[in-house]
């Protein structure tokens, strides 16, 4: 660890006073920073042990985590509770507990460690060559089309960059921005506050599925060319749980209809839903994306658009304004947004329409309005 750094760790930590950059060739200057330095060096590596035992609730597993004898983790965290003046931690017979110390340190104990891992982790990522960690998430219906070439192209362009890619449930990508864990994400919620650059990227309708069995005993005639919002007060909705951005839609357009939505039940297991639906237990909405259009092809589904033009959801490419200027993830995010544009044009999203403009007018590209 650099001194400055050590410095700004030591400023995290603590309002110590004394602590200064040495005086210009100040051989007294120069040691007592050293001193601090090794003091600041030692003050974290004991945080993060004391963080990483209370993970676990074991020393064995965190000594294991952190490749380190189980003596000289405990050693560390106990340097840390006489640093502090208190236990931290109630040793048992089977691992550990936290005692209510431990508890009111361990949040503001996290956001320490956090915070110096995202440092270590983007320091190399502002010089000129990209490097270091960048982490991506994606949603699971797209990380199949735009992981692989994203991927690829890193690997090629940019050795240095170890790229990580989360692949989740769209209720999972939005909790990874929200908790820093992803640097660039895409997302059908534009809401994520001002640590965020968000640009939307496309729109696309959402449609009724049902089984053909459940679509002939509702409407009780053929199958509509288009679903009204009303029916919604009627059908047997299988939903996700908020704030799934289906969920979300489908509760903020029947409340613009005072309509009551008929939810039967809520998972956000996508798997789950697209099988209760086949076996006839309820509908639901969602896009007609590959693995959606499959099952209507093969006849397990009728799929039916709405008349309303606003049953849709919109994909946005966000990205975290903290590390603006790290080259690394900069590099990644031109990867992705030009691999999405591709797979655009080539079809990924057969009914979808690129939006141009900013967050203020998303407006449908009239390349792609049919």
């Amino acid at each position: 660890m650099h001194l400055a750094r050590a410095w700004s760790v030591a400023a995290l930590i603590t309002d110590w006073s004394d602590l200064s950059p040495p005086l210009n060739g100040d051989p007294a200057g120069v040691a007592h920073a050293q001193r601090q330095h090794e003091g600041v060096q030692l003050i974290f590596e004991d945080l993060k042990a004391f963080v990483v035992v209370a993970q676990h609730g074991s020393f064995a597993k965190a000594a294991a985590d952190l490749c380190i004898a189980q003596s000289a983790l405990s050693k560390r965290v106990q340097r840390l509770e006489g640093r502090m003046g208190t236990a931290l931690l109630e040793r048992r017979a089977r691992g550990v507990a936290l005692t209510l110390a431990g508890h009111s340190f361990l949040a503001r104990a996290q956001r320490l460690v956090d915070e110096v891992g995202d440092m270590e982790r983007n320091l190399s990522s502002f010089g000129e060559t990209p490097s270091g960690e960048v982490r991506i998430a994606l949603p699971q219906r797209t990380c199949g089309l735009l992981a692989p070439p994203v991927v690829q192209r890193c690997l090629q362009e940019l050795p240095l960059v170890n790229l990580q890619v989360l692949e989740g449930t769209p209720s999972n990508v939005h909790g990874w921005l929200m908790r820093g864990e992803t640097d660039i994400a895409l997302t059908y919620n534009a809401n994520l506050g001002t640590g965020f650059a968000v640009k939307p990227f496309l729109v696309e309708p959402l449609f009724l599925f049902a089984s053909a069995q459940t679509a002939a005993a509702h409407f009780d005639k053929p199958v509509p060319e288009a679903c009204s919002l009303a029916e919604l007060a009627t059908l047997p909705l299988i939903l996700p749980r908020k704030p799934n951005v289906v969920r979300v839609l489908v509760d903020r357009l029947c409340a613009g209809q005072a309509i009551r939505p008929n939810l039967i039940y809520e998972t956000d297991g996508p798997a789950t839903i697209r099988g209760m639906v086949e076996r006839g237990m309820g509908v639901t909405l969602f896009s007609l994306s590959t693995s959606w259009s499959y099952a209507v092809e093969s006849g397990l589904l009728v799929a039916v658009p709405f008349a309303s033009p606003l049953v849709n959801w919109k994909m946005y490419l966000a990205r975290t304004r903290r590390d603006v200027g790290t080259v690394a993830i900069q590099r990644v995010h031109e990867i992705v947004e030009h691999e999405l544009e591709v797979l655009l044009e080539s079809g990924a999203w057969p009914n979808a329409r690129r939006i141009i403009g900013d967050m203020n007018g998303l407006l449908p590209s009239s390349d792609s309005l049919p």
